[in-house]
């Protein structure tokens, strides 16, 4: 397990990345997020596809890092992609996820590899889910969608033929 230290109001971004894996910080960061609809009670899934049934769907984008594991090539793509499909019934919600991966453009493996992600850019998306979930469920005021990420400038164009979203129709840079 990992330990986390914070001062109010701030998430704690900064040491979660040095002392927790990626998966314990999607958590911690939600759980901070989405205390603010306590009673009620909202766990965050990690789902390989679209969950069946009526949910509301939401797409963002960050900046995250890909390493291949057959050849050990790494690359940074500025786009990132997730989907959300939140619902909420009975004083209890969900909020599914699925993360994106991309092809290596170094080799000729064909399997999609893992987004390695920022804290900072969990941090964001997870904020702008938080306030969808606020206007959706809530009837509360929607504020604007954080759109900024870290800084880069990508070597490469995007490549449609290597990105799991653009093959699921939810790349912004899909033709």
């Amino acid at each position: 397990m990992c330990s986390i230290t914070t001062t109010p109001a701030v998430l704690a971004v900064p040491i979660v990345k040095r002392t927790c894996t990626e998966a314990v910080v999607w958590q911690v960061i939600f759980m901070k997020l989405f205390y603010r609809f306590v009673p009620h009670s909202w766990r965050l899934v990690s789902v390989p596809n679209r969950p069946s049934g009526r949910w509301h769907t939401f797409v963002d984008s960050a900046k995250v890092r890909f390493s291949c594991k057959s050849c050990e090539h790494g690359w940074t793509s500025m786009k990132g992609r997730i989907t959300f499909w939140c619902a909420f019934s009975n004083n209890t919600g969900v909020v599914a996820y699925r993360l994106y991966g991309q092809q290596c453009g170094s080799c000729t493996g064909e399997s999609y590899e893992s987004a390695m992600w920022y804290p900072e850019e969990i941090e964001k998306v997870l904020w702008n889910i938080c306030n969808r979930v606020a206007h959706v469920f809530y009837g509360l005021a929607r504020p604007p969608i954080q759109l900024n990420r870290r800084p880069g400038k990508p070597k490469n164009p995007h490549n449609s033929e290597k990105c799991q979203a653009c093959k699921d129709g939810v790349c912004a840079e899909r033709r």
